[in-house]
């Protein structure tokens, strides 16, 4: 049984190529600073020919892979999701996720990314948000994506968060919804 939220598994896929929009250095030719769609061109073009093949989006995202898979057994667990996640954020934040009654992040990663049902994330599992993210990416099915597509990927993905967010914002307003 498929468990996914495909607002949530296109964040988890995009979560490498916006962390590179941090990344990229301001002023770049022809790109303005913050442009995501430049910082995934720089950050993943390792062949520099200009586009962004799947195996050049994969290759951080199994390195990601094996820092999170702690004991080295093929498989995150939602206690080492968890940890990788705690890392990252202040600890007050996972404190204030716990009193408002939110999931533990561990748990959340394994219920979105777990498809055979085991309880635990093996590398395909994890490496899938990338790939749907890049397929969704690559308008034209040649296999890279270029800047242009994925600069309309990110302004619709862009859109799609705002609209999520817009919802959230309404539904804590009124409850009843």
């Amino acid at each position: 049984m498929q468990r996914t939220l495909p607002l949530t598994l296109a964040a988890l896929g995009a979560s490498l190529v916006l962390s590179a929009a941090n990344a990229q250095a301001p002023g770049e030719p022809d790109q303005p600073p913050g442009d995501p769609a430049a910082a995934f061109i720089q950050q993943l073009d390792t062949d520099g020919d200009g586009r962004v093949s799947l195996d050049e989006a994969l290759a951080p995202q199994q390195a990601r892979f094996a820092e999170v898979d702690t004991d080295g057994d093929g498989y995150i667990t939602a206690e080492e999701a968890h940890a990788a996640f705690a890392a990252q954020v202040p600890p007050e934040m996972l404190e204030a996720m716990k009193e408002r009654g939110m999931p533990d992040p561990g748990e959340t990663f394994i219920a979105n990314l777990d498809q055979n049902g085991d309880g635990r994330v093996d590398l395909d599992e994890f490496k899938r948000p990338t790939i749907e993210a890049f397929q969704r990416m690559d308008a034209d099915g040649d296999g890279f994506a270029t800047y242009e597509e994925a600069t309309a990927f990110f302004q619709q993905m862009r859109q799609q968060m705002e609209e999520q967010m817009r919802r959230m914002q309404e539904q804590q307003q009124d409850p009843a919804q």
